[in-house]
């Protein structure tokens, strides 16, 4: 009888210990909602970060590549790509894309082939889309292994991309000379039509359906929607030299000087100003900038001497929170 009950004790035991190792939580996961940072480091100099805040805006968690990987990012993190699965991290002078675990941030592949300086990269059919601050080219890898697909010609080197109904527009780099958004068919990876815009490219943006597009110079500028391959729209604003446009639910937002700007994504008025942030020096004001749902992150580099200080806002100018984070702080990205 001992025997009997003694089996069916460990049987239970080992039944109830199977079945609580399928819901316990993995440690490993400690990012599971919230706000990723990129944080560029000193150019030459490395220092590239990563950073985390949580969904409730409470804390943040610096430098969670080197924590989680125990070795350094690299050499100024430009940008980053968040998927279901992945954190696509684009370190521009190292000429390397980090793919992360998106829960855990662990390394899972480090993409090296083909790279030149890389800036910006979306992701449409599996495939992973990435532009070039050298090279008038977008390159193609497969989003799965990571392996080089091919190599897509465009006429200038381009930043900003984005991915939009069944195209990919990659927008001109403003100081490389190009003024287009060059649009790439993913189904052929052809780049097919050219948009020319008036002025220098500052911001590309889109909501999924509608591409918007910001061009500006010292005395102007304007906001342009681009529906597939033709311009649909096009609004002047006030502000000159006008920059980092975004698109968040049906609004566009964008930022000119110290201001930041709100209009209607139907481009039927002008933007109108939410509230002004602290100067913080040409090309430093507003060096970070994104609206997600509703809330405004935005980030001072101090001038790349010392950590950045990031403020998330209400569309009233009120301060939701305050945190520092790495150096040079640069964009924020939804988990």
């Amino acid at each position: 009888m001992k025997k009997t009950l003694s089996l069916l004790f460990v049987t239970a035991f080992l039944f109830s210990c199977s079945n609580s190792d399928d819901t316990t939580p993995n440690p490993d996961e400690k990012y599971l909602d919230g706000f990723y940072v990129s944080n560029e480091g000193n150019f030459g100099r490395g220092g590239a970060s990563s950073s985390f805040i949580s969904a409730d805006l409470n804390t943040i968690t610096n430098d969670i590549f080197n924590k989680s990987n125990g070795r350094e990012l690299g050499d100024v993190s430009q940008s980053m790509l968040v998927t279901d699965k992945y954190v696509f991290i684009v370190v521009n002078n190292s000429n390397t894309i980090e793919v992360v675990n998106k829960k855990t941030f662990k390394s899972v592949y480090t993409i090296t082939e083909k790279l030149n300086l890389p800036r910006y990269a979306v992701i449409k059919n599996n495939k992973l889309y990435v532009t070039s601050m050298n090279d008038a080219a977008v390159n193609v890898y497969n989003a799965e292994n990571f392996s080089f697909i091919k190599t897509i010609a465009l006429n200038h080197p381009s930043e900003k991309i984005v991915v939009a109904n069944n195209y990919i527009y990659a927008a001109n780099l403003n100081y490389k000379g190009g003024r287009s958004v060059e649009i790439i068919d993913p189904a052929t990876d052809t780049n097919t039509v050219d948009i020319a815009f008036e002025n220098a490219i500052n911001g590309i943006a889109t909501n999924g359906q509608f591409v918007y597009v910001l061009d500006a110079n010292a005395t102007s500028s304007k906001i342009s929607t681009i529906n597939n391959t033709s311009i649909t729209t096009s609004i002047p604003i006030s502000q000159p030299s006008a920059r980092n446009i975004v698109s968040d639910g049906s609004n566009i937002y964008y930022t000119a000087n110290v201001g930041i700007y709100k209009m209607a994504n139907s481009l039927a008025t002008e933007g109108t100003k939410l509230f002004d942030v602290a100067d913080g020096g040409a090309n430093f004001t507003l060096f970070g900038f994104n609206v997600i749902d509703g809330i405004i992150f935005t980030s001072d580099p101090n001038k790349f001497i010392d950590n950045s200080k990031i403020i998330i806002y209400k569309e009233d100018g009120s301060i939701i929170k305050e945190f520092t984070a790495g150096i040079g702080t640069n964009g924020f990205y939804k988990f």
